[in-house]
């Protein structure tokens, strides 16, 4: 059994987190940039690990289901269906496989995740 721990995961400075690039679908001038760092990757694609976010807007790409809890900054969550989310640091979000809307990052956010397939997944 392999057990990985990150302590102070809100402390760790954003140059210590692997780059991941441009968000793919910005739908605004400033585009957003990732970066982040997986604890573990499964086979069929499913993962955890930390995720940050700078300001910018953009269209949601992970169709699996996630688990995020957020440590640190501001954002809204626009559903293609339903009243904005907002969101700040030491909330909890679960979203449904298939979970389509955009992303409006004020102040970077940084979370834990856990994506997963479900019944839902689309294929």
């Amino acid at each position: 059994m392999a057990i990985t721990q990150l302590k102070g995961c809100d402390q760790i400075p954003s140059e210590q987190l692997d780059d991941w690039g441009p968000v793919e679908l910005p739908v605004s001038e400033q585009v957003s940039q990732l970066s982040g760092r997986v604890i573990c990757e499964n086979a069929d694609g499913s993962e955890a690990g930390i995720w940050e976010c700078t300001p910018g807007t953009w269209t949601r790409q992970i169709m699996d289901a996630e688990l995020s809890t957020f440590f640190k900054g501001k954002a809204i969550f626009h559903p293609e269906a339903g009243e904005p989310i907002h969101i700040g640091a030491g909330d909890t979000l679960y979203f449904d496989a298939n979970s389509k809307g955009t992303w409006e990052v004020i102040e970077t956010v940084r979370k834990a995740y856990l994506t997963y397939k479900n019944a839902d997944t689309p294929d």
